[in-house]
């Protein structure tokens, strides 16, 4: 989708609006045929998710040619050292998403997110500035 989220995942995040994301951390993944695995695309999707309320981890995964990287059920192909390699290039993500949902869930059951910044619902005019 020449370097841009795909229309589809931008639709859908769009259709449920920042009240289901907000305050939720979340993890990007990309993958493609191609040498980049998507990185140009998920760097595009970090600020949508962001506007959304979500929280982007810092960390990405990028698969880059995903066809021969990893076989019909998604495994990495080469091996058990090329899962083992796989495998520790995603924790630092899955770590960081664990960290902040945790965080989120603990500070969560003392501190209530929507209090200070309620959801919008239904009226545009909760979007404008007051004048």
């Amino acid at each position: 989708y020449n370097h841009a989220p795909s229309p589809a995942l931008v639709n859908i995040l769009n259709h449920f609006g920042s009240s289901v994301f907000s305050f939720k951390p979340s993890a990007i993944v990309s993958y493609s045929q191609g040498q980049w695995g998507g990185c140009r695309a998920a760097v595009g999707l970090r600020p949508i998710l962001s506007e959304l309320g979500c929280l982007p981890v810092s960390a990405m995964v990028h698969v880059p040619r995903a066809h021969q990287v990893l076989d019909e059920t998604g495994t990495p192909t080469g091996g058990a050292k090329e899962v083992e390699r796989w495998h520790g290039y995603a924790h630092r993500t899955w770590s960081q998403l664990q960290w902040w949902g945790t965080a989120a869930k603990l500070h969560k059951q003392s501190n209530d997110p929507f209090a200070a910044s309620p959801a919008f619902l239904s009226d545009p005019a909760q979007r404008n500035a007051a004048a």
